[in-house]
């Protein structure tokens, strides 16, 4: 695995661009005390000096300092030093941290100055990358970090945080600590064949590779419910125009974000918003009104709207009062009826005279579901909340939220394990030799390995810490 620089000390600013009251910049890497302490003049409350000097203040304690340019003898800025001895730190190395004012200049005079000293600019996500080479998590773990940081709701934090302190990492371990029994029983039924190579023998190998089977696919179904924290579940609504579409983007965000009118087609394009439902990431979706136009932008718009539709976790398909059923079949025509909910809109002024009618073409449709609501009276609104959590519910995966895989390079690796463990199983129970199924359980094994970082490849690792961001 490689670093840049070998073993030189590097440094990054760890908190976002731009202008802020404080600003971090990490450095790491066996010696980087020793550099900076030129750079740095320990202070007393009083401002005054102390006289003594970085590597003689107590490691996990605060220091008030001047960081000073020690060519010229000038003061860049008043900061605050906490130095973190190896391996009791973030990386496992000697590390320090400099917090500084949060304006782009001093920052970048800091780390130019940190440069000048014989310090070198971090590689993207290498802080975490030095924390995995130094055995302070697996590799499943430092994944974590970038979805701990790009969490946007309770949940997605909670699934981050979940796999940040190792529960993926130890689910995984139980499933490994009974493959490799398993692979120790197939040693001593080929090693002793006179007396282990039993039917019995044969049939516990199978099933314990059929166990552990199931348990990869639940954990990769879950990714089903992953994707949509990690990357927002998509929830698209779609109706004809003046279905009340745009008016329920605005119930369900408590503002004015899109605009109605009553004149068909005011909504030419498709309209995002970002919300938490019962802390679920959830991009809510505008659309234009499905209908046949000669308006050549609200054609573009309806083909955008179909697009969005088939792209959606759950489609909401918006049915108003004068909504005809002939109507609705154009409008799941080109929707996947397994993700589509029907809402009759505008309850506020009546049933859809219709609605029965309507109701057998979405049962033929195989939609059994509905609900109706009044947006602008806030009528059955948390109903319809409550479908989006059903949603993320029956996604797929394991009962509970508490191991949720939430990376698509998790989820292969998972899939690819079980398909290999349930080959394995399917050698035994037809007779080949549990020999074979050695070679594919130890495949499935390496999998698993690819995720925790066991067994991964260092240009692969390389790979996955390239996409961090500096700093982390």
């Amino acid at each position: 695995m490689s670093v840049n620089g070998g073993d030189k000390p590097f440094c990054a600013c760890s908190t976002p661009a731009g202008t802020a009251g404080l600003a971090v910049i990490r450095v790491s890497g066996a010696g980087c005390c020793e550099l900076i302490s030129s750079c740095v003049r320990v202070l007393r409350a009083s401002g005054n000096r102390t006289g003594i000097s970085l590597s003689e203040v107590k490691g996990y304690e605060a220091a008030y300092a001047e960081f000073v340019n020690p060519d010229t003898n000038t003061v860049v800025d008043k900061v605050v030093v906490v130095r973190f001895e190896d391996p009791h730190s973030y990386t496992g190395d000697e590390m320090i941290e400099i917090s500084c004012h949060g304006g782009d200049a001093v920052r970048q005079e800091i780390l130019r100055v940190l440069y000048q000293v014989g310090i070198r600019p971090a590689e993207p996500g290498e802080f975490t990358k030095r924390a995995f080479i130094n055995g302070k998590m697996d590799l499943s773990e430092a994944e974590a970090v970038m979805k701990v940081i790009g969490a946007s709701s309770e949940r997605a934090l909670k699934a981050a945080n979940s796999q940040l302190y190792g529960k993926l990492s130890k689910r995984l371990e139980t499933i490994e600590d009974k493959l490799y029994k398993t692979m120790a029983l197939i040693e001593m039924i080929v090693e002793f064949p006179e007396h282990d190579d039993t039917p019995e023998n044969t049939e516990q190998v199978a099933t314990s590779c059929h166990d552990c089977e199931r348990e990869l696919n639940l954990l990769a179904a879950s990714y089903g419910r992953g994707k949509m924290l990690s990357e927002s579940m998509k929830v698209v609504l779609l109706g004809l125009p003046n279905s009340g579409k745009s008016t329920l983007l605005n119930s369900i965000a408590g503002y004015e974000r899109a605009i109605v009118t009553e004149i068909p087609g005011t909504t030419r394009d498709t309209l995002e918003l970002s919300v938490n439902v019962d802390g679920i990431p959830v991009t809510l979706t505008d659309t234009a009104g499905i209908r046949d136009t000669s308006d050549v932008v609200e054609e573009i718009g309806v083909k955008r709207a179909v697009m969005a539709a088939n792209e959606a976790d759950l489609i909401l398909c918006l049915i108003a009062p004068d909504t005809m059923p002939q109507d609705v079949e154009i409008l799941l025509k080109d929707t996947d009826v397994y993700r589509t909910k029907a809402v009759f809109t505008k309850s506020d002024i009546g049933d859809n005279p219709y609605k029965e009618d309507i109701l057998k073409v979405l049962a033929d449709k195989g939609i059994s579901d509905s609900i109706a609501i009044s947006a602008p009276n806030g009528i059955n609104i948390d109903a319809l909340k409550d479908l989006i959590v059903e949603c993320y519910n029956n996604a797929g995966g394991l009962i509970s939220d508490e191991v949720i895989v939430i990376n698509a390079r998790h989820k292969n690796l998972l899939n690819s394990a079980a398909a290999k463990l349930l080959e394995a199983a399917n050698v035994c129970e037809m007779g080949i030799g549990v020999d074979i199924a050695s070679s594919v359980i130890r495949s499935a094994l390496d999998d698993i390995g690819d995720i925790t970082g066991k067994t991964v490849s260092s240009e692969l690792a390389d790979t996955i810490f390239s996409e961090f961001c500096i700093g982390k």
